[in-house]
C-alpha cells in the first residue's frame, strides 16, 4: 500500500514538474526570452555572427565609449530591416513610447514639439500646443533649448532630449533657451510642469451655405470623441452638408478609423482585414446612428493608410465624392507589439492587408479621386482662404444639397 502511494506521488510529482516545466517555456516564449538550451539554429547563427563582430568591434574600432545596449538595440533593428518591409522595425524604449503616444492620442509632458538641427545640433521648437505648459510658461516658436535642469543638451540625441522633459504629471524642468528679441539674442530660464497632454487631431468650422468643414490630421483613440463632437456641433449649428479633410494624414488607428466610419454610415460591411494569424475579419457597421446629408472627402499624396481607409470606404458606400490628388496607397495593416517586459521597447510588424467594401486593395495602388484637384494655394496650411481643393469641394456639396 505504501508502494503504492509512493509511485502515485512519484508520478503526480512527475506529471506536475513537466507540466511546470512546459508552463516556464511557453512563458519564456511568450516574453521573448528563450533559454540557451532551446536555441534553434537560426538563434545558434545569430549568436556566432554577433559574436565575432562584437569580437572585431571591440579589437579594432576607434572608440570606446560605444553603449552595449545601444549595439543590441541595432542589433535587432537590423534582424527586422532583413524582412525588406518599409513598415516594419524595432523600436527602442523612447521610440515605443513616441509611438504608443500616436495610437492613445496623449502623453505626459509640456505640449512643444521640438526639432533639431542635424548640422548645428540644435534643439528647435517648432510648434506649441495652444493651452499646454510650455505656451503658458512662457515658451516660444523658435526658442532653442540649449540647457535642461542646468545640464548642457547641445551634444545629446533630440530622444535623450525630449526624454528629459517628459515625464509623470507634475515633472517641474527648467528649460534655459535662446531667442531673439529686438535683433539679440537673449538667454532666459523658464519653468514648465508636465501634465497629461491631448492630442488635438480634429478641428472644425462653419463653412459658407451651412456646410460643415471636419479637418482631420491623424487617427488615435482621441479622435474618435473629438469627432463625435465636431459633427454634434456643426449639427447644432444647422450644418446641411459637410466637407472631411484628410489631406496629409498619414493614418493611426484603424480602431479609431472604423468607429468613426460606423458613426457615419448605415448598416454593412466597412473593411475587410486579411491576416496571418486571424484569417479575414470584417468589419460592419452597426447602424445605430448615420449622417445623410451631402458630404466629400479631401484627400492627397500624403493621405496614407488609415486615412486612405476611411475616405475609400466612404467612396465605395457611395456617400461621399472623394477630391483632390490621387491618394498614397498604403493597404497593409501594422500591430505594435510590447517587449518592456523582455528585452525592452517594442516591435512594429506588418501582420495582413485590408480590402475595401468593394474587395479593392489601396496597397501601391492608391485612390484616385472622383474629381482631381491640384493644390495651388500659396499658404503652407491647407483649409486656408487660398485653399482652390477647398474651394472645389465647397462648390460640389452646394449642388449635392440642391
Amino acid at each position: 500500500m505504501k508502494r503504492k502511494s509512493a509511485m502515485k506521488i512519484f508520478v503526480m510529482g512527475a506529471g506536475v514538474g513537466i507540466l511546470i516545466c512546459l508552463i516556464m517555456i511557453f512563458l519564456l516564449q511568450l516574453l521573448g526570452v528563450i533559454p540557451k538550451w532551446w536555441n534553434t539554429s537560426l538563434a545558434d547563427d545569430i549568436y556566432k555572427r554577433v559574436s565575432v563582430v562584437e569580437a572585431y568591434i571591440d579589437k579594432y574600432y576607434w572608440k570606446d565609449d560605444i553603449s552595449d545596449q545601444k549595439m543590441s538595440e541595432y542589433a535587432a533593428k537590423g534582424m527586422v530591416s532583413a524582412l525588406e518591409d518599409k513598415y516594419s522595425m524595432y523600436y527602442t524604449k523612447q521610440e515605443y513610447e513616441d509611438s504608443m503616444t500616436s495610437v492613445n492620442g496623449d502623453y505626459n509632458g509640456i505640449g512643444a514639439t521640438v526639432q533639431m538641427n542635424n548640422e548645428t545640433k540644435e534643439k528647435i521648437v517648432i510648434e506649441l500646443q495652444k493651452g499646454a505648459p510650455a505656451e503658458k510658461a512662457g515658451v516660444k516658436v523658435g526658442d532653442v533649448i540649449v540647457m535642461i535642469n542646468g545640464e548642457d543638451v547641445s551634444e545629446k540625441s533630440l530622444d535623450d532630449t525630449v526624454a528629459m522633459i517628459k515625464g509623470e504629471n507634475g515633472k517641474k524642468s527648467i528649460l534655459t533657451v535662446v531667442r531673439k528679441e529686438n535683433d539679440k539674442e537673449v538667454k532666459k530660464e523658464i519653468t514648465v510642469v508636465a501634465e497629461k497632454i491631448i492630442i488635438q487631431s480634429v478641428s472644425s468650422k462653419m463653412l459658407e451655405n451651412a456646410i460643415g468643414y471636419i479637418q482631420i490630421s491623424s487617427f488615435d483613440k482621441e479622435t474618435i470623441n473629438q469627432f463625435s463632437k465636431a459633427i454634434e456641433n456643426l449639427d447644432k449649428q444647422g450644418q446641411k452638408g459637410m466637407i472631411l479633410d484628410v489631406r496629409d494624414n498619414g493614418g493611426g488607428s484603424l480602431e479609431a478609423v472604423i468607429a468613426m466610419l460606423d458613426e457615419l454610415l448605415p448598416k454593412g460591411i466597412l473593411i475587410t482585414e486579411k491576416s496571418k494569424l486571424k484569417g479575414d475579419t470584417v468589419y460592419e457597421s452597426s447602424d445605430k446612428k448615420h449622417f445623410d446629408k451631402p458630404m466629400v472627402v479631401l484627400i492627397n499624396g500624403n493621405s496614407a493608410s488609415a486615412s486612405e481607409v476611411f475616405a475609400g470606404t466612404l467612396q465605395d458606400r457611395k456617400v461621399a465624392s472623394l477630391v483632390g490628388v490621387k491618394s498614397y496607397g498604403k493597404g497593409v495593416v501594422q500591430t505594435i507589439f510590447s517587449l518592456q517586459n523582455s528585452v525592452g521597447g517594442g516591435l512594429k510588424l506588418t501582420t495582413g492587408e485590408y480590402f475595401l467594401p468593394s474587395g479593392r486593395s489601396i496597397h501601391e495602388e492608391g485612390l484616385t479621386p472622383d474629381v482631381t484637384e491640384e493644390y495651388t494655394g500659396t499658404s503652407k496650411e491647407l483649409g486656408k482662404e487660398d485653399d482652390n481643393q477647398l474651394k472645389r469641394a465647397i462648390e460640389i456639396v452646394k449642388v449635392k444639397m440642391q
